[in-house]
């Protein structure tokens, strides 16, 4: 009794312990709309390995979302004291759905200018026995 609760705590711990480091970059520019591209490296410093879903991304700026992926129903593993790495979350944020600052960002990217963005990963951590929803917010600077 004393090693499963000693396991399923070492468990719970393991799922704190998940780092997600994303990385932007503009896949495709225009006055119609901005593309993203995320790559995610998911991290796990723990000996406990596990499974998540793969990841759903929300893009924002001040405050105000600009765009978000699609959500996928796929697994990926991450090994004890390994990573995993996602590539090629695309995220579309059009020019017409918040025009004022979807154009004010695609306006200061054509001058080169850099911008400040907030990447949000939710995903949910499977431990085998339980399932623990995960939140990340970084903050990222896109330029041209």
């Amino acid at each position: 009794m004393v090693a499963l609760i000693s396991y399923l705590a070492n468990m719970r711990r393991a799922s704190v312990q998940l780092e997600v480091i994303p990385g932007v970059n503009i896949h495709s520019l225009s006055w119609t709309g901005l593309t993203l591209r995320i790559d995610a490296v998911l991290k796990n410093p723990t000996g406990a390995s596990f499974k998540v879903k793969f990841p759903y991304v929300k893009i924002s700026h001040k405050g105000t979302t600009l765009g978000s992926s699609q959500v996928i129903d796929k697994d990926i593993s991450i090994p004890a004291y390994g990573q995993a790495v996602i590539d090629s979350i695309m995220v579309e944020v059009p020019t017409l759905s918040f025009f004022s600052v979807a154009y004010d960002i695609i306006k200061a990217l054509n001058n080169k200018e850099a911008i400040a963005l907030t990447v949000q990963t939710i995903t949910t951590i499977d431990l085998g026995w339980s399932k623990v929803p995960y939140e990340d917010k970084k903050e990222i600077t896109l330029k041209k």
